[in-house]
């Protein structure tokens, strides 16, 4: 508000007056967001969703990319304590097993490798014959295999053997060898002639003793003496 004074003339001369007045002033204008900077503030949003959905399908991808194949089950199994030795080793892992590179062995408390044969491969399967097992102790399957995705992959599954198990073992060997040396029919025919020979008396026949060309010598030396006496005896005879 503003105060003015104005001189008039009236009839006692001039007058001074004073006159009040009041100025409106408007306030400014309240800024209306997205009335100047709308488009710059969409495309920052728009590049900001955009950066968060690729952040996350790269942390949701990043771990399927990286992850290799594992050891699934064995058997035997970590840590099993046996009764009855194994035959046969198996794993299974979570993919299809690669070509080129495996092996499996089994090593025992004497730190032999008891695997026997080769390697089968179906699929995720891995399987390897394991010979008689005749000590009890620990052992430990050692393997290294080619994965799916061409890593290499290598652990042990270790497992005990109990002596239970050893007796069985040796046990079972003990009748495998009985019978294979357990004589057939055959050779108890054999066996008995043999014996009968050995335990006949010596026969007094020359042919027997010496053969047929032996016994033919030996008789006909015996002719000859036959011979022989009959002549001196005539000679006797006649000289008396």
């Amino acid at each position: 508000m503003t105060e003015e004074s104005l001189t008039a003339n009236g009839p006692k001369g001039p007058t001074t007056m004073t006159i009040a007045s009041i100025t409106n002033t408007a306030p400014a204008s309240p800024a209306v967001p997205g009335a100047g900077g709308g488009r710059g503030t969409r495309r920052a949003a728009a590049l900001t969703g955009a950066l968060a959905a690729a952040t996350a399908l790269g942390l949701a991808t990043a771990p399927a990319a990286s992850a290799h194949d594992v050891l699934l089950s064995s058997t035997p199994e970590e840590g099993d304590t046996l009764d009855t030795a194994p035959e046969t080793v198996e794993l299974t892992f979570s993919a299809d097993i690669g070509d080129g590179g495996n092996a499996i062995a089994v090593n025992g408390p004497d730190g032999d490798d008891h695997a026997t044969g080769g390697i089968t491969i179906d699929g995720p399967d891995a399987e390897i014959g394991v010979e008689p097992l005749t000590e009890a102790g620990d052992y430990t399957i050692a393997y290294r295999m080619v994965s799916s995705d061409g890593h290499v992959i290598e652990d042990t599954v270790e497992f005990t053997v109990s002596d239970e198990a050893v007796a069985d073992e040796q046990e079972a060997a003990s009748e495998e060898g009985g019978e294979e040396s357990s004589p057939t029919p055959e050779d108890d025919g054999a066996t008995d002639e043999a014996q009968t020979q050995e335990d006949a008396p010596p026969s007094s026949d020359p042919v027997s003793l010496f053969g047929p060309v032996g016994g033919a010598i030996i008789g006909i030396a015996l002719l000859a003496l036959v011979v022989i006496a009959i002549i001196r005896l005539r000679r006797r005879g006649g000289g008396d």
